[in-house]
């Protein structure tokens, strides 16, 4: 049985627009104190710490913060983080390209797995590159991994505009066709889709919790419209 997935965007880095005006050319920035901040009022909130049994992040800087901080009762029961390149943002600026797996070891010790993070990660080719063609094979890939284990409860940390491509949130041209995550916004999604595809679904109790059900109870699409729940 396909498990239940938790996808969370990380806390506000310091390339965020909202602290740096050129962040988007600091390379794999950290978190803020106020990406900490929130990361830890997450921790607070997050029903499932006793039920995830694996935890999953894009290896740049504030997506493995955002786990290590918003998950600490998983780690401290043992978890470790498995770092996926598949999850790393959708963009080749500066701001998202990661660190040599090399320093993000030493960052990182004994609370990450960096068994699937290669030398040259970072490098926005092939199966990296950043159109959309590529960006939707990547997103099918990642979730047909999730899929495909033999976890019950997954949490993965990831990045605003990749996680749309992972939600089926963009149109043929790679748009996003609804309104950007918050950060440290967090979703549940069931698995529908046995195929290629592995299509995922948001479950009612995320869409209530998120505010996505409006006073009529009917979803509320994200870019502002109302619809029949998919």
């Amino acid at each position: 049985m396909a498990p239940i997935l938790h996808i969370m965007r990380h806390g506000q880095g310091e390339h965020s627009s909202a602290v740096n005006k050129d962040g988007k050319n600091v390379r794999d920035a950290p978190l803020t104190q106020h990406g900490k901040d929130q990361c830890a009022e997450r921790c607070k909130t997050f029903p499932s710490h006793d039920k995830v049994d694996l935890l999953l992040a894009s290896p740049l800087r504030r997506a493995l913060q955002t786990c290590v901080l918003s998950f600490a009762p998983c780690i401290a029961r043992g978890q470790k983080i498995l770092a996926l390149p598949m999850a790393e943002e959708a963009s080749d600026d500066p701001c998202d390209t990661g660190s040599p797996v090399e320093v993000l070891r030493k960052e990182f010790p004994d609370i990450v797995l960096f068994d699937h993070v290669e030398h040259g990660w970072y490098i926005h080719e092939g199966e990296y590159a950043v159109d959309p063609k590529s960006l939707n094979a990547r997103a099918a890939k990642l979730r047909r991994f999730i899929r495909d284990r033999d976890e019950k409860e997954v949490v993965l940390v990831t990045h605003g505009f990749f996680a749309h491509y992972l939600t089926g949130d963009v149109n043929e041209r790679g748009e996003q066709t609804t309104g950007w995550w918050q950060e440290t916004e967090l979703r549940t999604f069931d698995f529908v889709d046995g195929g290629e595809i592995a299509t995922i679904k948001e479950t009612e109790e995320s869409l209530s919790r998120n505010g996505a059900v409006g006073k009529d109870g009917q979803v509320v699409d994200r870019s502002g419209k109302h619809g029949k729940p998919a």
